[in-house]
């Protein structure tokens, strides 16, 4: 009997995680094809194919499900970034690597690009702390190195993600990554304390790197 109750347990969880997706997969396509203005439940609902009791078993509000629909995207693309900037020890070319995999991610997703903007907009989620978490990690240790200089951690945060933020949206409108990328990482790494002809020569490797690993 105590198996068989953990069999069902185990087997309700999963389907709970089955219909959560369903539902951020569904809010994700109608965000994607119609907008933000179309950020209701009713739109959810229909396009997951679920009852409206059954989304507020999962998700209080609407907000509730930007916020989790925004945290996925950012977690799926911080795997990516791990797996492609983690063996890098020196933390400019660490830096300049995880800016380029995050912009370069505009290309190989445009849809959940488009998401990703929409929901940070007029109805901000909370900040995304995985890759604040990062950014700070990778700036601490430039700066505890001599690699970067002292500045206003909240500051530094606030110029790359700004700058990430404007260069993506740049990209998914049509411009090109590469013109829009080198000289947009040179500055931010310039800013840093990273001599100009290095950060230029840093941003040049890693935009084409990250171009190369794209799926």
């Amino acid at each position: 009997m105590r198996v068989n109750l953990q069999a069902r347990a185990a087997a309700a969880e999963q389907r709970r995680a089955r219909t959560r997706e369903r539902l951020l997969d569904a809010a994700e396509r109608v965000i994607a094809e119609r907008g933000m203005e179309a950020a209701s439940i009713d739109a959810f609902v229909a396009a997951a194919g679920v009852s409206r009791g059954t989304f507020y078993n999962y998700f209080p509000t609407v907000t509730d499900l930007l916020h989790a629909m925004n945290s996925r995207l950012a977690e799926d693309l911080d795997r990516r970034v791990d797996g492609l900037t983690g063996p890098i020890e020196d933390c400019a070319v660490r830096l300049a690597a995880f800016i380029h995999v995050v912009m370069a991610s505009s290309l190989v997703d445009p849809v959940s690009g488009w998401v990703g903007l929409q929901v940070a907009g007029p109805r901000p989620p909370p900040r995304q702390h995985v890759f604040e978490n990062r950014f700070d990690a990778t700036y601490r240790e430039g700066v505890a190195c001599g690699r970067f200089r002292t500045a206003d951690l909240a500051a530094a945060r606030t110029l790359v993600f700004g700058a990430v933020r404007m260069a993506r949206r740049d990209v998914l409108s049509g411009a090109a990554l590469r013109a829009q990328g080198v000289p947009l990482v040179a500055l931010i790494l310039a800013a840093f304390g990273v001599p100009f002809e290095e950060a230029e020569q840093i941003s040049r490797e890693e935009a084409e790197a990250a171009l190369r690993t794209r799926p």
